[in-house]
């Protein structure tokens, strides 16, 4: 903020006039009006960063004017000054959310005066962030940017709305790079405790021992290394939500010390005896299959069942690949250079299609990240899809003139493995499309596509197929 601008009233010319100047010498870009609504005038057509008011006027008070601007503008700041002031009236005036309230004469006090007012400056800036960081984190979580239109996506969607106001603990599993984690932030941020903290904790990338610190807070002189008390995971989220981040991962004798106090929602600190009570809805993430865990003995089975209130699995993007181009589309606008807009060749979407994703939606974002970075131009072809893709998914790659010619190839292997499947399933298309891991649909889109027709034998069944 180079020149602030503040808006100075006062109905008397020469106080008007006297704190206009020193303003302007300190460097303040000034607008004066002589009465509360002469300002109200003004602040219609002028953008202002802070008022400096008067608090007796003959037509409208500054408590007026306060009470107005509060009202139009809430993180507009306003600093009142009088000459008969009163305990009273500034309680009054700080209740109705004047930022500061001054007494007058100010010319014998000026530095402080500067100080409060660089203060009021500072504290608009600092809102006008908060509320531009809380808009941000609210459309980042909300549905729209959860990218899917696959049935299994919209499932999703339609749980979180059900769950999401409720205090029920979530379990959420998928594999790595599903966007489990922005599951859990949407489920918070749509939740009753969307203003309280969102905490998470990484349970894999902790020991035991630091764990319990890590959750649970200590006291000074616990262990070696507690150079002071230290409030755990547990209670940095009272009233909000706390992430299980890869629980599947927590050491078994720590799984009913967890049991415990998420049971009980108490806990102590390490070296203080005394249960510390907190309110907080738990949300866990694991890449593993739990009840797997627990017929292997790994996990214990009633902390499962008490973290699976409800359950929810995130699929990966092999099954899933319809929203691949939806996916593309957002990556590709995110990480567009500049106000040039990057396409993308239809061939490259369905080369993008045929892969199988190990890494999930966040493998897919990297690698359209990469391309966009590397293309020669505002397209991205077939030439920018780096070879690493085809070794990974066991596909030859061949090169003609410095081009990649794999579309005709990857098809008419496709196209073998298709038929294959109906065959094997005599044209029953549903059974078929399970056998190839896809719906129906897109089994359908593909029969369409590749022109595929059954040929029948003179009995009536399918002997071939082309």
């Amino acid at each position: 903020m180079s020149q602030p601008s503040i808006l100075v009233v006062d109905d008397e010319p020469n106080s008007l006039f006297g704190l206009c100047q020193v303003l302007a010498d300190e460097g303040f870009h000034t607008l004066s009006a002589e009465s509360g609504k002469k300002a109200l005038d003004l602040l219609k057509t002028n953008t202002v960063n802070l008022i400096v008011t008067d608090v007796r006027m003959s037509d409208f008070s500054g408590m007026d004017l306060l009470s107005e601007v509060k009202r139009a503008d809430p993180h507009l700041p306003v600093i009142l000054i009088t000459a008969y002031g009163s305990v009273t009236m500034a309680v009054e005036a700080l209740k109705k959310g004047a930022f500061y309230f001054f007494e007058k004469p100010i010319f014998d006090k000026l530095e402080r005066f500067f100080i409060i007012i660089r203060q009021a400056l500072k504290a608009q800036e600092m809102e006008k962030e908060i509320d531009y960081l809380r808009k941000e984190v609210t459309e980042r979580y909300s549905f729209p940017n959860i990218i899917g239109d696959h049935p299994k996506m919209l499932e999703i969607f339609d749980l979180i709305r059900k769950i999401a106001e409720t205090d029920a603990t979530v379990l959420i599993q998928g594999e790595s790079g599903t966007g489990k984690d922005l599951i859990a932030k949407t489920i918070h941020y749509n939740s009753l405790r969307r203003k309280k903290p969102l905490v998470t904790v990484n349970c894999g990338a902790l020991t035991e021992s630091l764990l319990t610190s890590e959750l649970f807070g200590h006291k000074k002189g616990s262990f070696t290394g507690a150079i002071k008390d230290t409030i755990g995971r547990f209670q940095a989220a009272d009233g909000g939500t706390l992430v299980l981040d890869e629980i599947g991962e927590i050491p078994m004798n720590f799984q009913k010390t967890l049991l415990r106090v998420i049971e009980e929602k108490e806990f102590e600190r390490v070296g203080e005896s005394q249960p510390t009570k907190v309110d907080i809805r738990i949300i866990s993430t694991t890449n593993r299959n739990l009840q797997e865990e627990v017929a292997k003995g790994n996990f214990r089975e009633d902390l499962f069942y008490r973290l699976s209130i409800v359950p929810m699995t995130i699929p990966p993007l092999r099954e899933r690949i319809s929203d691949i181009p939806l996916l593309v589309d957002y990556y590709l606008k995110k990480f567009q250079r500049g106000k040039t807009l990057i396409r993308i060749e239809p061939d490259v979407i369905e080369q993008l299609k045929t892969f199988s994703w190990s890494g999930n939606v966040r493998e897919l974002a990297n690698i359209i990240q990469q391309m966009t970075v590397f293309c020669g131009g505002n397209t991205i072809t077939m030439d920018d899809l780096p070879s690493s893709l085809f070794i990974k998914n066991g596909m030859e790659v061949k090169k003609e003139t410095g081009k990649l010619h794999l579309i005709r190839m990857v098809s008419e292997l496709e196209k073998k493995w298709i038929v294959t499947k109906l065959r094997e399933t005599n044209w029953n298309q549903e059974r078929a499309a399970k056998l190839l891991g896809i719906t129906r649909k897109m089994l359908t889109n593909r029969i369409n596509k590749y022109h595929i027709k059954p040929q029948k034998n003179r009995l009536g069944g399918f002997k071939s197929w082309q």
